[in-house]
């Protein structure tokens, strides 16, 4: 689930403003700051949120329009460049806040760099297949190993799907019960055994049904594998708070750890234990979305939408955030997955959205490479799954259709699943 849009430079909180991570507090003083026009002092909080998160575009966007608004040209231009480095587009020509530049040729040059078109890469980056007829909001994928059908789970339509192709056109059919009454379906994932499919299932505004309210319910749930039916559900405990989880990952041990989207917590599910627990809770955390964990378990890596990736050794040890390099950011990053040599990070919080291969490092900074990018119907991303060394991740997977939650549904179109190389 998207809770920022870097492009549009908007920021949702995952928790109250009274538990938010110090510079999340530095962005909104700073924008009350500058509504009132007092820019001297949002310009002090911007240059502390900077030195917090300096890979936070939203933060080297404002600092570029408070800058231009003190008359600080080259440092207005300056962190515009850092935008550009990163690989980011901007409309920045559209923006008023930078009409005293306008006549610069750097900024001019900035223009071009942010409005480029940014060309493919075709010798790894390639489509897998197409799900045609699709009405709903394809989160997530997998495929079975055994036989190579391929499931989908779908957030508006709240089931599963298969792709049956066995008549040759690959058409969808319902795996899961309608009797069931799941809630909206995130990720999914297959048991080792091949015996269940678990699948993190949440209540949203953009589901289908009368009780489409975010954060009112959200489980993992067992599904069999050769029924498609209900096994267990466990949910979140109530604790006053929303909650969403929406990504989950299975530890060599069994152990299953679930992100939550609307609280800053990672849950624990044991081998064979009947419920849910809080394993680790954590006020820096904002807006919690991939997670994978190391080959060896004894790392976990969690992508957080608004603050970037955070690493966690041990079992429950302070996180720390990975750094990127100043050519990169890693805000934004949705699905994140555990490959031989580093993490292969599905980011849709940023334009052009992309695949990123990270090679953590603490204190860092990582190395990074793009390795999947604008190719057609590659935006609106969501979840993938690596199987026979290729990440196969979503495109096109409808969420912006469904914003608002009422727009007028669309009529059927064509979902992509992408393919880039693990290595």
């Amino acid at each position: 689930m998207r809770m920022i849009l870097v492009p549009a430079l908007c920021l949702v909180l995952a928790h109250p403003l009274s538990a938010a991570p110090r510079h999340a507090l530095l962005l909104r003083d700073a924008a009350v700051a500058s509504k009132a026009g007092n820019h001297s002092a949002a310009l002090a909080k911007l240059q502390e949120a900077e030195r917090l998160r300096p890979d936070y575009p939203r933060i080297q966007l404002n600092l570029a329009r408070t800058y231009a608004a003190l008359d600080r040209v080259e440092e207005a231009l300056g962190a515009l460049e850092r935008l550009a480095d990163m690989g980011l587009q901007f409309d920045l020509a559209a923006d008023p806040a930078f009409a005293p530049l306008k006549e610069l040729p750097d900024f001019h040059d900035l223009i071009d760099r942010t409005t480029r078109p940014v060309p493919p890469l075709p010798a790894t980056d390639d489509t897998a297949f197409a799900l045609t007829g699709v009405t709903g909001i394809i989160e997530s994928c997998l495929v079975d190993p055994s036989t190579l059908l391929w499931y989908f789970g779908d957030v508006r339509n709240r089931c599963i799907w298969t792709r049956d192709v066995s008549t040759g056109t690959g058409v969808l059919k319902k795996f899961t019960a309608d009797e069931d009454a799941l809630d909206g379906v995130f990720k999914i994932a297959l048991s080792a055994d091949r015996k269940t499919l678990w699948a993190a299932t949440a209540t949203t505004s953009a589901m289908n049904g009368s009780d489409a309210i975010d954060g009112k319910r959200t489980a993992l749930v067992a599904i069999d594998f050769t029924t498609g039916r209900i096994r267990a559900r466990y949910p979140v405990p109530p604790d006053g708070r929303k909650h969403l989880v929406g990504d989950f990952v299975v530890a060599p041990d069994g152990t299953i750890y679930a992100t939550d989207s609307l609280s800053p917590v990672i849950w624990r599910l044991p081998p064979g234990a009947s419920a849910l627990e809080s394993w680790l809770e954590h006020d820096d955390f904002l807006s919690l979305q991939g997670i994978a964990v190391s080959p060896d378990g004894r790392e976990l890596f969690v992508a957080d939408y608004a603050n970037g990736i955070w690493q966690i050794t041990g079992n429950q040890a302070t996180p720390r955030r990975l750094v990127p390099p100043s050519t990169a950011t890693f805000f934004g990053i949705d699905g994140i997955y555990a490959v031989p040599g580093g993490l292969l990070a599905i980011q849709n919080g940023v334009s052009p959205q992309r695949v990123l291969r990270i090679q953590p490092a603490f204190p860092g900074p990582c190395e990074t490479a793009v390795v999947a990018i604008n190719r057609p119907e590659m935006t609106d991303l969501a979840l993938g799954a690596v199987f026979n060394g290729r990440l196969h991740f979503v495109g096109n997977s409808g969420w912006a259709l469904f914003d608002p939650p009422t727009a007028t549904p669309p009529p059927a179109r064509t979902v992509v699943i992408y393919s880039t190389a693990v290595e």
